[in-house]
């Protein structure tokens, strides 16, 4: 027998030991040990100005020049202004991308790929039923129906969708991966035929969100499930309105090894989409599945090329968003022309109303006027009233020989008026009443005054015009970042 110590054998998690101490830490840490690792995340690109400037227009539509400061005013408060009414839409901050396809097709699991963390859950099983937003943010956390319609106001009419709204959800990841800040997925229900029924109608609603969204990847199943009719009768009402921003992928290639099974599969698909896509021209069908390291066999992935539409659809966002602004911006200085145009239109039309209103209304005067000189007439003729002139008020005048012959000049001269006409005096009053009653109604509607504006009016039209002027300065600055990124990154 040794007298030397063998040295203490190092226990392993999972020993009896350590099981028996820490039960629930050991099956932790066994569990994390055989959880399928994700692919490592790669670095984010030098693309942060895409971001940058996406932002940016936003702020410009919402906030202005200056967010936060006093006087700093978006974009759509001014083409709200009432001055102008000018109707516009704030481009979206984010490229939204859905995908699309069979059950068990990978979409969720090239979404957790892409962004680098597990927020949809994968499997075999028809997992995804609704449709799930995923979008970046600076917390974790899950947004259920109406707090995702209220998320994106943008597609709040899906919720006239029968029973969707119980089905539509958003998770919210703090990842940095690729371009995630810049890119909102859509992850909607695995299409499957047979007794399958959806909750809502799935065709439909793709075909509704496919006007919100800027691209549409539709990923086929090389395991029965690629050819089934309604994938192919949703793709085919997608190219109705949408085929330019459809791309096709053969997904989990991985799992067919040999060659010929592959390019069977793949022709198989083509034949199936021939006759239900438009660009066909420019149809390809590259085979994707996500990186792994123990194929025996290495077999084409063109995952990186998804990666690179997503890539490409940002770029055109930026660029149709800058496109817009300028468009908008053009916009509300036309509009601004316009209103002062119609203001000095409006003030030479009142100036002119104004003028024929006075002379109506002196007309009028005119007329009433005679009008109560021959009721006065009519009033003395009168044999009761005629008596009482002569007999009190002619004597009482004596010493006022003007109003004496006023007063006489009001008296019947025993001749007959209105030239003998019976009644004339009341045929007179009568002509004068409806004529003065026509003077009022024409009057009533020429004197009619449009609205103008008034200095403040004008001094605020022409800050705006300055305003957005700035704007257009800010948005070349844009545009140079733009190709500065683009130059950089050549």
């Amino acid at each position: 027998a040794s007298s030397r110590r063998m040295p203490p054998r190092r226990r392993r998690f999972g020993s009896s030991a350590t099981t028996s101490l820490f039960p629930a830490a050991a099956r932790s840490i066994e569990r994390d040990l055989a959880a399928p690792r994700l692919t490592p995340r790669r670095p984010p690109p030098p693309r942060t100005s895409q971001e940058r400037i996406l932002k940016r227009i936003h702020e410009l539509y919402e906030k202005g020049l200056n967010p936060g400061s006093d006087g700093s005013v978006g974009l759509l408060s001014i083409a709200a202004d009432p001055l102008l009414q000018l109707k516009i839409y704030k481009p979206r901050k984010k490229v939204n991308v859905m995908l699309i396809g069979n059950h068990s097709a990978g979409k969720s699991s090239f979404i957790n790929w892409y962004i680098g963390e597990s927020v949809q859950t994968t499997g075999v099983a028809i997992e995804t039923r609704g449709f799930t937003f995923v979008t970046s943010g600076r917390k974790r956390d899950t947004l259920k129906g109406d707090a995702t319609f209220a998320f994106y106001d943008h597609i709040n009419g899906l919720s006239k969708f029968k029973g969707i709204s119980e089905n539509v959800f958003t998770e919210i990841s703090t990842s940095k991966d690729r371009n995630f800040s810049c890119v909102d997925l859509v992850d909607s229900p695995g299409l499957v035929d047979g007794e399958m029924e959806y909750p809502f109608d799935v065709t439909e609603s793709i075909v509704f969100l496919a006007d919100h969204v800027d691209l549409i990847l539709c990923f086929f199943d090389p395991i029965g499930q690629a050819l089934c009719k309604r994938t192919m009768r949703t793709i085919e009402r997608l190219n109705e309105h949408h085929a330019e921003k459809l791309a096709y992928y053969m997904s989990k290639a991985d799992q067919v090894e040999k060659e010929h099974d592959r390019q069977r599969v793949l022709i198989q698909i083509t034949q199936n989409l021939a006759g239900r896509i438009k660009n066909s021209h420019a149809f390809k069908l590259p085979t994707i599945y996500l990186p792994r390291d123990d194929l025996a066999v290495p077999i084409p992935n063109a995952l990186e090329e998804v990666c690179d539409d997503i890539d490409k659809a940002i770029r055109l966002t930026v660029q149709k968003n800058l496109t817009t602004m300028r468009d908008d911006c053009d916009a509300i200085v036309a509009e601004i022309a316009n209103a002062r145009e119609l203001n000095g239109r409006r003030r030479r039309d009142n100036a002119s109303a104004t003028a024929k209103g006075w002379a109506l209304m002196v007309f009028g005067w005119t007329v009433l006027a005679s009008l109560f000189y021959v009721a006065v007439l009519e009033a003395c003729a009168t044999k009761p009233v005629t008596t009482a002139l002569r007999t009190h008020a002619l004597p009482a005048l004596a010493a006022q020989p003007v109003f004496r012959d006023l007063v006489e000049g009001l008296l019947p001269d025993g001749g007959r008026r209105w030239f003998g006409v019976e009644h004339g005096g009341a045929m007179v009053m009568g002509v004068l009443a409806v004529t003065f009653l026509i003077i009022q109604f024409v009057k009533s509607r020429v004197w009619k005054l449009s609205p103008t504006m008034t200095k403040r009016d004008a001094k605020r039209l022409a800050g705006y015009e300055t305003y957005v002027k700035e704007v257009k300065a800010v948005r070349e600055e844009l545009y140079k970042e733009y190709f500065k990124q683009i130059h950089d990154n050549a």
